[in-house]
């Protein structure tokens, strides 16, 4: 039986069916993927189809699940406790930190973008020591950096500092 869908329930649903959708658009996407030529009796697609097929049947079951008025109980919290909603200010700022590293990751360079995000997830976060924070983030980014460049021989994107950072 379909009950009426809380506030709480609402954000479950959203989830749920984001995470039906993701599985839809795995299977979408491998269905396009090019197979080479002699491949064997398994497909590179098979392991793809299988996690689009089971995240859409999570996805799918806890949609019903929500539907019915069976919701989760929340980490920390015990049934019956008050919902505590969201806090999308929180989860935009974290979205926009994310989405500015991938865009100036080519653009600007891992230490460029990586600085910014650690900065934003930092201030998401709630700190407000402005400096100290893109401080310890430039550092940490140049640690990384160099790590991954210089000790590992992985190279990441140098950016505007093409030339500058040893590369």
């Amino acid at each position: 039986m379909i009950s009426k869908i809380s506030k709480q329930g609402k954000g479950e649903l959203v989830f749920a069916s984001s995470l039906f959708l993701l599985g839809i658009f795995v299977a979408w996407d491998t269905s396009k993927m090019d197979i080479p030529q002699g491949s064997s009796i398994v497909s590179p697609q098979a392991f793809p189809y299988i996690v689009a097929f089971f995240t859409s049947l999570v996805g799918l079951a806890l949609v019903l699940e929500v539907l019915r008025g069976r919701y989760a109980t929340p980490d920390g919290n015990e049934p019956g406790d008050q919902f505590v909603p969201a806090n999308f200010k929180t989860m935009a700022i974290l979205v926009t930190a994310i989405g500015l590293h991938v865009i100036l990751l080519e653009i600007a360079g891992y230490v460029v973008a990586a600085t910014l995000c650690f900065w934003g997830v930092a201030f998401a976060f709630g700190s407000r020591k402005y400096l100290k924070d893109f401080g310890i983030s430039l550092v940490f980014a140049g640690i990384v950096y160099f790590s991954f460049t210089k000790g590992l021989n992985i190279n990441l994107p140098s950016g505007f500092f093409e030339g500058i950072l040893g590369k």
